[in-house]
C-alpha cells in the first residue's frame, strides 16, 4: 500500500512538472497562443506572446470573446473560423489573417486552429497559434517591388540602347529621351541634364523635364561660386550623389533656399557625366516631396543613364565632325571645280597664243635667213620651248593638287625608257663638257607595266637638274632593284653628280614649289623650282618617294623609288636576241669608272672576257702584255678623248705595232664631231659609238665590227615625219573653227603648200551655218570660243547629221587638254579625237593625211 501511494505521489509530481514545463514552453513561445472554450468561444488562456501582440493584459482577455476587442467584421471572421474548426474536428491553417491590435495597429498573422477533445471525444477547447508575419510579408513585398523596379530599369536601359537617337548625333532628341526615361522609371517629378562650360566655372542646362506639366526647359545656368560644395562633390563622386534629404546633405543643402524649398524638392539623385575620364556634366533626378531613401539599384540606374548620356554627347560630336567634314569636302569640291575650270581656262588662254608664237617661229625657221636672223630665231624658239615647259610644269602641278592627274598603266621597256631619257640630255651634258653615264643593273626587269611618260618626266627632271647644277665632272644614272622593298617591280633610280651640292638646311625645301636651294641659284642657273616638286608627287603616285643625299662641294645623289608591275609575257626586243661573244677577249678603255663598269657588265653577260683600264698608257701596257703572252685582245673599245693619251693615239700605236691581224677597235665619243667620225673611218677602225651608249647600238656596232651578223635590226629613234599629202583625187575640205586670228593665220600657213581647201569660222555658230550649207571632210574645232563654244557646236553638228541621216564628219578638237575630264568632255560632245596646243605643223599634216587615207578607203 505504501508503495502504491509513493508511486501515485511520484506520478502526480511528474505530471505537475510536465504541466509546468508545458506551461513554461507555451508562455515563452514568441508567437501568440490562446485557448477558447468550445461552447462560449471565450478566451480561457493567453500566453505572453499574445499579450505583446494584441496589447491587452491577460486579465482583460480571459473570459472575453473576439467581439470585446476587435471590430465586428473581424470578430465575425474569427468566430466563423472557430466554429468551422470545432465542427469539422480538423486543423485549420489560415495563411494570412489580418488583425487590428491595440498598440501595433493592423498586423498580419499566420494562424493555426486545433480542436481539443474531451474524454468523450467531443471538442472541449479550441487551441490557436498565431505567428506575426507582418514584417516578413512586408519584406517580401519590398523585395518583389525592388525586383519589379529593377526589371523596369533593365528594360528601360535595353530600350534606350536600341534607340537610334542615342547613336545618330541628334543631341536634342537624345537629351529628351534620357530625361523622360529617368523621370518615369525613378518616379521623380524632375530630371535635368547640365554640362560644364570650358572653364569649369558654371554649368549650363541642356534639358529639364518636368513630368506633371510634361514639358522641357533649357537655358538656365548654375555658377560654381554659388554652390562650391556641390561642384566639388560632382567632380569627386564615382557613381552618384544620393542625397536622401537634400536639405540636410552637406553636398546639396546649398540649394535649399534658392532652389529646393521654392520647388518643394526633398531628395536628389545626381550622377556625374564623364568623357575620357573627365567630368563634363551631371544628370539630375529630383524628388518633389519629403526625404526619399535612394536604393542601390536606383543609384546604379542613374549612373547607367549618365553613361548613355556620354554616348549621346560623343555621337553628337562625331556628327558635328562628320558634318564639318562633309561641309569641308563640299567646299573643297567647289574649290576644286573652280580651280579645275580656272586651270582649263588658263591652259587654253595660254596655249592659244603659244600655239601661234611657236608655230610662226617654226614657219620662219623654214625660210631663208641671215646668220644673225637665224641666231636670234634660235634664241626665240628656245625661249618659246622653255616657256611651254614652264606652262606644262605649272599645269602638271595644278593637276596633282586638285587630284586630276591619273597614271596610265601600259607595257613598256625599262631599258629603252632610260636610254631615251639619257639620249635627250646627252647633247646638253656634252655642251657643258660633262660625262653622262648610265648603268642599268642586270637584276632590273626590262618588261614592266606603268606610266612610261610620267616616269620619263621624272628622269628628265632629275637628270637635267644634275646637268644644270654641275659645271665639271660627270652625271651618272644608276637603275637597280630597290633593296628595301625587294619586290620585282620596286625600282630605284639614283642620279649622281659632281656639282655644287646642297646645304643640309635646304634639302627638304627644294622639293617645295618654286623653291631652289638658294635664291642665287635661280639667278645663276635659272629654272622655276617646279621640277622636283612635280617629280616627288609623281613618285608618290607611283607608290614611291624621292630623297637626296648631298655633300657641299662634292656633289649630290637624288634617289627615286617607284613601284611598277612586271609583265608576265613580255614581247622580245631587238637587243634581246642573243649575241655570242663567248671567249672574245675584250679591252675596255675609258677614264670614267661608270662607263667601264657598264661596258664590262654588258659584254660579260654575252660571254666576252673583259678587262678594263682607265687611261691610254695603261691600255697600251695591257695590250702589249696580252700580246706577249700569246693571248691578244680581239676587241678594243677606246674612249677617243682621255687626258695625256687619247683613244686615237692608242689606236695608232696598236696599228703600228700589230701584225696584219690587228684587233677590232671601236671608238667611244661623247658627241657627233664630224672630224672624229671621219678620222675613225679613215683609220679603218671598226666603228664609232656616241656616249651614253645604248645597249642596242653597242651590240649592233660590235656585231658589224666583228663581221658576225646576228640579224639585229636597228630601230629608228624617232617617229617618221608625216609626208606632204599627195594631190591625187579631190583635195580634202577642212573647216577651221578658231577665234584667235593669230592661230587662223598659223593654220593657213601650215596648209599653204598643200592641196587642202581651208574655210575659217570665228566661232561655233558660224561653223554650224557653214557646215549645214557645205561639205567638209574634216573639222578642226577649238573648244573654247565666244558666242558658241566647241562643245555646243560639235553637239549641234552631230544632232543635225542625225536629223539628215548623214554619216558623221571627222571632228578634231583643238584644246589645251589641261585635265583628264577635258578629254572625256570632248568625246562626250562628239569629237573623234583631239590635238593638244601648241600644234606642230607635222602633227597637223599627219592627222590630215590619216583622214585622207580613211576617206580613200
Amino acid at each position: 500500500i505504501d508503495r502504491d501511494i509513493t508511486e501515485r505521489k511520484r506520478a502526480a509530481e511528474e505530471s505537475r512538472n510536465n504541466q509546468a514545463l508545458l506551461a513554461s514552453i507555451i508562455e515563452n513561445i514568441p508567437h501568440m497562443i490562446f485557448v477558447k472554450d468550445a461552447k462560449t468561444l471565450k478566451f480561457v488562456r493567453f500566453n505572453r506572446g499574445g499579450e505583446q501582440l494584441l496589447g491587452y493584459p491577460r486579465a482583460e482577455l480571459v473570459g472575453k470573446t473576439d467581439y470585446d476587442f476587435f471590430p465586428k467584421q473581424e470578430a465575425d471572421f474569427f468566430t466563423a473560423m472557430d466554429r468551422k474548426v470545432l465542427k469539422g474536428g480538423l486543423i485549420l491553417d489560415i495563411h494570412e489573417e489580418p488583425i487590428e491590435t491595440r498598440r501595433k495597429g493592423r498586423r498580419l498573422l499566420h494562424t493555426k486552429k486545433v480542436p481539443i477533445n474531451g474524454d468523450d471525444g467531443t471538442p472541449q477547447y479550441l487551441l490557436g497559434i498565431s505567428e506575426d508575419i507582418t514584417e516578413r510579408k512586408y519584406s517580401e513585398h519590398v523585395e518583389r517591388e525592388r525586383a519589379r523596379l529593377l526589371e523596369q530599369q533593365q528594360i528601360a536601359l535595353c530600350e534606350l540602347a536600341k534607340r537610334d537617337v542615342i547613336h545618330t548625333g541628334n543631341l536634342e532628341e537624345a537629351l529628351r529621351v534620357i530625361t523622360e526615361t529617368g523621370s518615369r522609371v525613378l518616379g521623380v517629378e524632375r530630371a535635368s541634364i547640365w554640362t560644364f562650360n570650358e572653364q569649369g566655372t558654371a554649368m549650363e542646362l541642356l534639358d529639364l523635364y518636368e513630368r506633371t506639366p510634361n514639358r522641357h526647359i533649357t537655358g538656365l545656368t548654375l555658377a560654381a561660386e554659388d554652390y562650391p560644395s556641390y561642384f566639388q562633390a560632382i567632380a569627386q563622386e564615382e557613381l552618384a550623389i544620393a542625397a536622401h534629404d537634400a536639405h540636410a546633405d552637406v553636398r546639396t543643402r546649398e540649394f535649399s533656399q534658392s532652389y529646393l524649398t521654392p520647388l518643394g524638392i526633398g531628395a536628389m539623385l545626381d550622377a556625374p557625366v564623364r568623357r575620357r575620364g573627365h567630368v563634363v556634366g551631371v544628370l539630375c533626378h529630383e524628388h518633389v516631396g519629403g526625404p526619399r531613401p535612394w536604393t542601390t539599384e536606383e543609384v546604379y540606374f542613374s549612373s547607367s543613364l549618365a553613361t548613355f548620356l556620354t554616348l549621346a554627347l560623343e555621337a553628337h560630336q562625331r556628327w558635328e565632325v562628320e558634318e564639318a567634314l562633309v561641309l569641308a569636302k563640299q567646299t573643297a569640291e567647289v574649290a576644286s571645280r573652280a580651280k579645275s575650270e580656272f586651270l582649263a581656262s588658263v591652259s587654253h588662254e595660254i596655249r592659244t597664243p603659244m600655239n601661234a608664237i611657236i608655230g610662226m617661229a617654226d614657219l620662219l625657221w623654214e625660210t631663208d635667213l641671215t646668220p644673225d636672223q637665224r641666231k636670234y630665231l634660235r634664241i626665240f624658239r628656245r625661249a618659246g620651248g622653255n616657256l611651254l615647259s614652264l606652262i606644262n610644269d605649272i599645269l602638271d602641278l595644278s593637276k596633282v593638287e586638285v587630284g586630276h592627274l591619273e597614271l596610265e598603266s601600259t607595257d613598256f621597256d625599262m631599258s629603252d625608257l632610260v636610254e631615251k631619257a639619257i639620249e635627250i640630255l646627252a647633247m646638253r651634258a656634252n655642251e657643258k663638257g660633262l660625262e653622262l653615264a648610265c648603268h642599268l643593273s642586270s637584276d632590273v626587269p626590262r618588261a614592266v607595266i606603268g606610266d612610261p611618260n610620267r616616269l620619263h618626266q621624272i628622269l628628265i627632271n632629275l637628270i637635267s637638274n644634275a646637268i644644270k647644277f654641275t659645271d665639271s665632272g660627270s652625271v651618272t644614272v644608276r637603275v637597280m632593284q630597290d633593296q628595301e622593298l625587294l619586290t620585282p617591280g620596286a625600282i630605284r633610280f639614283s642620279i649622281s653628280d659632281t656639282g655644287i651640292g646642297i646645304p643640309p638646311d635646304k634639302r627638304a625645301a627644294i622639293f617645295e614649289s618654286f623653291t631652289q636651294a638658294h635664291a642665287s641659284m635661280t639667278r645663276k642657273y635659272g629654272g622655276t623650282g617646279l621640277g622636283l616638286t612635280i617629280s616627288r608627287q609623281l613618285a608618290e603616285l607611283m607608290n614611291g618617294r624621292i630623297w637626296v643625299e648631298s655633300t657641299m662641294g662634292v656633289g649630290s645623289t637624288f634617289h627615286c623609288c617607284v613601284q611598277l608591275a612586271v609583265q608576265s609575257s613580255p614581247t622580245p626586243t631587238h637587243d634581246n636576241v642573243p649575241i655570242n661573244l663567248e671567249g672574245v677577249r675584250t679591252l675596255v678603255v675609258d677614264d670614267h669608272a661608270t662607263n667601264r663598269l657598264i661596258l664590262r657588265e654588258t659584254l660579260a653577260t654575252l660571254g666576252a672576257e673583259v678587262t678594263d683600264t682607265a687611261s691610254g698608257r695603261e691600255a697600251l701596257a695591257e695590250w702589249r702584255r696580252a700580246a706577249a703572252s700569246a693571248q691578244p685582245y680581239e676587241l678594243l673599245l677606246l674612249d677617243c678623248r682621255m687626258p695625256e693619251m687619247d683613244g686615237f693615239q692608242v689606236a695608232e700605236e696598236i696599228r703600228r705595232a700589230s701584225p696584219p691581224q690587228s684587233p677590232t677597235i671601236v671608238m667611244l665619243a661623247s658627241d657627233h664631231w664630224a672630224d672624229d667620225i671621219a678620222r675613225t673611218y679613215d683609220m679603218g677602225l671598226g666603228g664609232y659609238l656616241i656616249k651614253p651608249i645604248r645597249k642596242s647600238d653597242l651590240l649592233q656596232t660590235i656585231n658589224i665590227a666583228l663581221d658576225r651578223s646576228m640579224g639585229i635590226q636597228h630601230m629608228p629613234n624617232s617617229a617618221p615625219v608625216a609626208p606632204i599629202p599627195s594631190t591625187e583625187g579631190r583635195a580634202l575640205r577642212v573647216l577651221l573653227v578658231e577665234d584667235s586670228p593669230d592661230n587662223q593665220v598659223l593654220i593657213r600657213s601650215y596648209l599653204k603648200q598643200t592641196p587642202y581647201r581651208l574655210d575659217v569660222a570665228d566661232h561655233g555658230a558660224i561653223a554650224l551655218k557653214l557646215f549645214k550649207n557645205g561639205y567638209y571632210d574634216l573639222i578642226l574645232m577649238d573648244m573654247q570660243m565666244p558666242v558658241m563654244d566647241g562643245y555646243e557646236a560639235t553637239k549641234a553638228i552631230r544632232a543635225w547629221e542625225r536629223e539628215q541621216d548623214l554619216p558623221p564628219t571627222q571632228v578634231i578638237a583643238l584644246t589645251a587638254l589641261a585635265l583628264k575630264e577635258d578629254g572625256v568632255k570632248i568625246l562626250e560632245a562628239g569629237c573623234n579625237a583631239h590635238m593638244t596646243k601648241p600644234i606642230k605643223k607635222q602633227t597637223l599634216l599627219g592627222v590630215l593625211q590619216a583622214c585622207k587615207g580613211r576617206r580613200t578607203s
